[in-house]
């Protein structure tokens, strides 16, 4: 090609237009605003979005998508922090109602051996004065065994029969003293009452089988 001076305006042209396009298509890139999506993602994580991100529509949906990954971040840790938060609430409770439910107990027992004392020692006493060769009246055993029984009837200590009732054998609250099984229904006689605390049996009452009435022979003469 030969150079004349002719050309040479239109060179100039072709290289300003190539440098004017080269900036244009620079300026729309560089310094682009952060946008909605990207403050919220520095507001939600505590730091700016990648710099490698797509330009244009690309890099918005990149923006949002991180944005929206932040949040659900977020969600999660505030889920977390919720659930952890109602845990400890719910073990704080339950260790309430375990203490509450100790004291109950320790202070149910603590009546109820407040109110055995009293005979308890006048028995004591008894013993005490019967080991020494002293007289002791009946009544006054009887008297303390039956406030003894008393006390302890108002703690849910119930007697499983009287001594000498008769009454019909039952496996679940009777036991025979000796001799083989007995049927469930026979007759029987309570030797050593037993006890149950409400519906549990603490001690099977001790009985004896009735014993049938000896046969006599017929006498044929």
């Amino acid at each position: 090609m030969v150079w004349t001076a002719a050309a040479e305006p239109v060179a100039r042209r072709s290289v300003f237009v190539e440098i004017n396009s080269r900036r244009t298509a620079v300026s729309r890139h560089r310094d682009k605003p952060v946008g909605y999506f990207a403050r919220l993602l520095a507001a939600l994580v505590g730091r700016r979005p990648a710099s490698d991100a797509p330009a244009g529509a690309d890099g918005q949906r990149y923006l949002e998508l991180q944005a929206r990954a932040a949040a659900l971040e977020m969600d999660v840790r505030d889920r977390d922090e919720r659930i952890a938060q109602m845990r400890s609430e719910y073990d704080s409770l339950q260790a309430a109602k375990e203490r509450g439910e100790v004291a109950a107990r320790e202070n149910q027992l603590e009546r109820l051996f407040k109110s055995l004392t009293g005979p308890l020692a006048n028995l004591t006493t008894l013993c005490a004065m019967a080991e020494a060769g002293e007289q002791t009246e009946g009544g006054d055993l009887v008297g303390l065994v039956r406030s003894l029984e008393k006390e302890l009837a108002r703690a849910g200590l119930a007697p499983i029969g009287r001594v000498g009732e008769e009454t019909a054998f039952d496996v679940a609250t009777h036991q025979r003293m000796s001799g083989g099984a007995v049927r469930p229904g026979t007759p029987v006689t309570v030797q050593i009452p037993g006890y149950r605390l409400g519906d549990k049996v603490l001690m099977k009452a001790l009985v004896s089988a009735r014993q049938d009435a000896p046969r006599r022979e017929d006498d044929n003469g």
